[in-house]
């Protein structure tokens, strides 16, 4: 069964962003030819943030994809919820825009405490983190046109079918609503490198960290073949002020609810261009978040961890004035060396 885990990594410095950045992918990285390659055989990281289950919580999802076949899927979700464990930062500045008494958490995370929750008051005789391992098991393999008849077959069920006649070992009436959203992700989510691979089980790890000061907390998806990253994914949430913003899924409903006035809780991938908008006038920077992140994971694909443990050390050793570009090309982040290190923990997991 995958887990998620928290990871933080306590690193504070300034955030250099500057001009919109354009959601379908980046143009100028020098990718390796492993990256190209997979490039040519389809492979690609996708995520997404959707709205699988209800109006009280947001659902990430990240996708492998090799063509029209997915070779694996990882889902979450996150509400807001009292006594749980909550995300990175939760007791730092990021959680001070909570609700009182309420804390913003991974159901994963937190899944024996949802559980019982949820054991208490609908009779669930499977645990959450259980129920959604089943349905990313059931979708493994499958083309996009297979995943539609699973979800056909989900949908036919009515309201007294069982949904592990389908999925087997899932329990979740929203069952449909959760392979969906990983075909949706698959279709049209975020775009990230892979590296070209013979592995034939591969699997995505997740962590949750705080690669990036205390206002927000990152996403961070990897894919391994033995020690080396065959892909990855970063993306961080933070409170923003304006009406501007897309917003995180649910951010005008009952999720929303909980933001303070004024407020809106943001993917910054998907906000990139008013977030980085917003940083070039604060920091004057000339590379979009979005673009930042990119190359930081490029930089990463196809590399075996000692390898980005070097680069680490090697972002570490330029000091105030060293230019992250020169080891990281494409990117001007000063906290490079703290995404990485992010994704380095990933891999651990």
């Amino acid at each position: 069964m995958k887990k998620i885990k928290l990871v933080g990594l306590g690193l504070v410095a300034s955030l250099s962003l500057a001009a919109p950045a354009v959601l379908a992918g980046v143009s100028g990285l020098d990718y390796t030819p492993a990256i190209v390659q997979a490039q040519e055989d389809g492979t690609v990281l996708k995520v997404a943030y959707l709205a699988a289950h209800g109006d009280r919580s947001f659902t990430s999802v990240a996708v492998l994809v090799k063509g029209d076949v997915i070779v694996d899927a990882y889902l979450d979700e996150y509400q807001y919820s009292e006594g749980y464990e909550g995300v990175p930062n939760s007791d730092a500045s990021f959680g001070e825009a909570f609700p009182e008494g309420l804390v913003l958490a991974s159901k994963k995370v937190n899944s024996e405490a949802y559980s019982a929750s949820m054991a208490e008051k609908a009779g669930s005789t499977v645990a959450y983190d259980e129920n959604l391992a089943a349905i990313e098991d059931s979708v493994k393999g499958k083309t996009f046109e297979e995943v539609e008849a699973l979800i056909g077959e989900l949908d036919a069920l009515g309201e007294d079918g069982n949904v592990s006649d389908v999925v087997s070992g899932a329990t979740l009436a929203d069952a449909s609503g959760y392979v969906g959203a990983i075909l949706e992700a698959a279709k049209t989510g975020m775009e990230f490198p892979a590296a070209a691979t013979e592995a034939a089980d591969l699997e995505i790890k997740q962590v949750l960290a705080a690669p990036h000061g205390d206002k927000s907390f990152a996403l961070v998806n990897v894919v391994l073949d033995g020690d080396v990253i065959v892909a990855a994914s970063l993306d961080e949430f933070q409170f923003v002020e304006g009406d501007q913003w897309t917003g995180v899924p649910n951010s005008d409903a009952a999720f929303g609810e909980n933001y303070p006035e004024g407020s809106t809780l943001v993917s910054k991938l998907v906000d990139s261009e008013g977030y980085s908008a917003m940083m070039s006038e604060i920091a004057g920077s000339t590379v979009s978040y979005y673009d930042n992140l990119q190359a930081v994971v490029a930089s990463a694909v196809g590399k075996t961890t000692e390898e980005i443990s070097a680069t680490i050390e090697e972002l570490n050793g330029l000091g105030e004035d060293g230019n992250v570009a020169d080891v990281v090309s494409g990117a001007t982040l000063a906290d490079a060396a703290g995404y990485l290190q992010a994704i380095l923990d990933a891999a651990a997991n």
